[in-house]
């Protein structure tokens, strides 16, 4: 009955979650001001602290875990959105047959080079029937199609359906990979505790270089790279998160503390794992 109740409570958390968070995922599709960027984010994390910080409180931690999950919702609708905005970007200038290549940047001073701040090449854009005709993103030729997708092709929505068929295969993925996970724990009897503290490392250097690459490299390959190491490293700590699960449950733990911690874990196991796949699919493309 015990290990019964745990899995049930746990997912009962994790589904709820989802839903909440798939609510205002839809209703936001971007951040209207900074001041909303800084209090999602903010009340993400507050949030987060307060789930716990009151685990073993019922009902205050069902409260706090709603608040949290709207809030994720939130700031995961922007996101989608701009990932899905860039990829109708490109098949937009697909359609008006704009190429893309890399050439070299101008020579960078030693300091430039050490923190990266200028990639050694950056993106140029020319139309197929005047390759000789090159143009950046900073350019008029540039802001023209920019202001021409904006007006002319968003509100009519013409890339949608594709998008669409994108996100779908996302969510299919990601759904793959939790039952696949889930599969793997509960039909074999091992013990998936040393992967701890290997993905902790390998998230934090992640981490590190995420935030390496938005403010200092800015290269579109790193991203991607990091997308696909994202895949892997969030597959894996669903694999450890379903092991805590199996050991709590082999335990007779059925707190509330030990169902809010796994279901916590396993959702964000599987929001930031949709939104890497999510990437990696729409940059394929």
């Amino acid at each position: 009955m015990d290990s019964n109740l745990l899995l049930s409570r746990t997912f009962m958390i994790l589904g709820g979650m989802l839903v909440l968070t798939t609510f205002t995922a839809r209703i936001n599709k971007a951040f209207e001001t900074p001041l909303e960027t800084f209090i999602t984010v903010g009340g993400s994390f507050l949030m987060l602290f307060l789930v716990m910080f009151n685990a073993e409180t019922y009902p205050i931690n069902i409260i706090f875990i709603g608040i949290f999950s709207l809030f994720m919702g939130w700031s995961l609708g922007p996101t989608i959105a701009y990932i899905g905005e860039n990829f109708k970007f490109r098949k937009y200038l697909k359609s008006k047959q704009v190429v893309s290549k890399s050439v070299a940047k101008v020579e960078k001073s030693n300091i430039e080079k050490f923190f990266g701040t200028k990639e050694e090449k950056h993106t140029v854009y020319y139309f197929k029937h005047s390759p000789e005709k090159i143009f950046e993103r900073e350019s008029e030729e540039f802001r023209k199609l920019k202001d021409d997708f904006e007006k002319n092709i968003l509100p009519h929505d013409r890339y949608n359906q594709e998008w669409q068929n994108i996100v779908f295969q996302a969510l299919i993925g990601t759904t793959l990979a939790v039952l696949l996970t889930a599969l793997i724990n509960f039909s074999f009897d091992y013990d998936f505790g040393f992967l701890g503290p290997i993905l902790f490392i390998c998230l934090f250097a992640l981490i590190i270089m995420e935030f390496l690459n938005a403010f200092y490299f800015k290269s579109k390959r790193r991203r991607l790279l990091q997308a696909y190491a994202g895949v892997i490293i969030f597959t894996l700590y669903l694999i450890y998160d379903f092991n805590r699960l199996e050991k709590a449950i082999a335990a007779g733990d059925s707190s509330w503390s030990t169902a809010i911690d796994i279901a916590v874990n396993l959702y964000l196991d599987i929001i930031n794992l949709f939104i890497d796949l999510l990437r990696i699919l729409a940059e394929s493309e």
